[in-house]
């Protein structure tokens, strides 16, 4: 998760901290222990968000998910206990702990009661920005999942009154979808508004909670789904580019780079390209990570006489297709190998193209991650390459849309001086590079996370730059090739093996 300047001051403690006991109400099932506890498998997804979670610790960060709540007027302290108490109580992801010396692996332990504590700040004046500050600190540190709730909470106070409530959710007990009836539930009795306008997913039959998706991912047909899902990443696998060799000795300081980019030449764009091939936003982007990746490989030979060359994006997949699943409180998302074959391409092929393939991702959907890495690892061995995931596109959609037109030579020459750069603070993702895109009516955020082991200086934002050259292109020609040509040669002190970005 991105962290906003506010996160570089120490937020000051808090004044109190209230005590919220909660009992869930419902029959005790009866594997249950002696504390109304009972132990479940981790679900596939919560597995995926574990060790990236474990993964994040190591450079102290925490993966967590931040939500900071504006309350109605006239909410007390009571009111925000009462209904964290209702929320911990009623989604059972929110009161689970990670047992993992237990005999069965790691397990996920489901209580019935236990004490969330709610910290109370006292803002004296700009209650916003002391909330924004008390999130920050709260959402930064690591949690300890084993040990703590998946779910840190804080009450801003102005005056005596109730302003704001900031929670931090740990990943593995959440996903962005998992929020949305989570916010929902909050601004039915205290909050006013949801802070990440998403639309809501349709309305469905009764909701998943953990010890029901674990069981469905266990049953027959959740073994046949895995199993689709292996078979769509081994052909993936076989075709992905090999990744680049290390860049050396990385600079010092942390691994992980990241930079921030807002650019209106890239809404237009992205919005011009979607409007001429019909397809959505989305598409466009995983199309133009796609061809970039495209152009670091080598032609192989393809079915029949002319050569192939193939372009992967990892994307992340919601898997909330099902009725059971769409507005379940627990993670379902993981990321789906998504590879396309360039060869011969316009860009507006390709996002064609991309379209088809992303479909076929998003329905094989996810599997047991460890089976996935076997697999991986299996395929690397057998062509005698490194494989890198990335790059992952991770596509966050807001319940308004990126306005789709034509634009016109002159609306992006003027557009391109409003491009803003930045370095920006955030929290890694396994991955040589991650790109998270924020997109709603009033345009795309980009935050890009960059490996610096796997990738020289200077690549980030030679990376973004040909990223924009392409979708502006594209926007303009209805017949611009797929694969910018030539390529740019890396600089003799990169990564090798040859270009790896269209030239500028």
């Amino acid at each position: 998760m991105s962290r906003t300047a506010s996160a570089t001051a120490p937020s000051a403690p808090p004044v109190r901290t209230v005590p919220v006991h909660f009992c869930a109400a419902g029959p005790v099932p009866a594997d249950a222990g002696a504390d109304g506890a009972v132990e479940v498998p981790l679900t596939w997804s919560q597995q995926y968000y574990l060790a990236e979670v474990d993964a994040a610790r190591t450079h102290g960060r925490g993966l967590n998910v931040p939500r900071l709540y504006r309350l109605r007027a006239g909410t007390t302290e009571d009111d925000a206990a009462a209904a964290l108490r209702g929320l911990v109580e009623r989604y059972e992801v929110l009161r689970s702990r990670i047992v993992r010396d237990g005999p069965g692996g790691v397990r996920q332990r489901v209580h019935t009661r236990g004490t969330l504590h709610l910290a109370v700040h006292e803002a004296p004046a700009a209650a916003g920005d002391r909330a924004r500050a008390v999130l920050d600190a709260l959402a930064a540190p690591p949690l300890d999942v084993t040990e703590c709730w998946p779910l840190r909470a804080a009450l801003v106070t102005e005056g005596g009154r109730a302003s704001h409530l900031a929670l931090a959710f740990s990943h593995v007990a959440v996903d962005a979808y998992a929020l949305v009836p989570v916010s929902a539930y909050l601004v039915e009795r205290i909050a006013e508004a949801d802070p990440v306008a998403r639309t809501a997913p349709a309305p469905g039959g009764p909701s998943r909670g953990p010890r029901e998706q674990a069981a469905a991912e266990a049953s027959p047909a959740g073994e046949r789904s895995a199993q689709r899902a292996l078979r769509l990443a081994e052909e993936a696998y076989r075709r992905t580019p090999g990744a680049p060799r290390p860049a050396g000795a990385p600079p010092a300081g942390p691994r992980y780079r990241f930079l921030r980019r807002r650019s209106p030449a890239l809404d237009l764009a992205v919005g011009a390209v979607a409007a001429r091939t019909g397809e959505s936003p989305a598409t466009v982007l995983a199309a133009a990570l796609a061809a970039l990746d495209a152009t670091r490989a080598a032609p192989v030979p393809g079915d029949g006489t002319a050569a192939t060359r193939y372009g992967t994006v990892q994307l992340i997949s919601a898997n909330r297709l099902r009725p059971e699943t769409a507005a379940a409180v627990l993670p379902l998302s993981q990321p789906v190998p998504c590879c396309v074959d360039t060869a011969g391409a316009t860009f507006h092929e390709l996002v064609r193209r991309t379209a088809a393939a992303s479909l076929r991702a998003f329905r094989a959907g996810g599997c047991p991650p460890d089976r996935l890495a076997a697999l991986l690892r299996a395929v690397e061995e057998e062509r005698g390459v490194r494989l890198d995931a990335a790059p992952t596109l991770n596509h966050r959609p807001r319940s308004t849309a990126l306005p789709v037109r034509p634009a016109t030579a002159a609306e992006l020459a003027d557009a391109a001086a409003g491009a803003v750069t930045e370095e920006a603070d955030a929290d890694p993702w396994r991955a040589g590079h991650y790109l998270s895109a924020d997109v709603d009516a009033f345009g795309i955020r980009l935050l890009l996370q960059v490996d610096t082991a796997v990738h020289p200086p200077g690549w980030a934002e030679r990376w973004t730059d040909a990223l924009e050259r392409l979708l502006c292109a594209a926007a303009l020609d209805a017949d611009c090739p797929a694969l910018p040509e030539p390529p740019c040669p890396a600089p003799p002190d990169a990564n090798p093996p040859g270009p790896d970005l269209p030239a500028g």
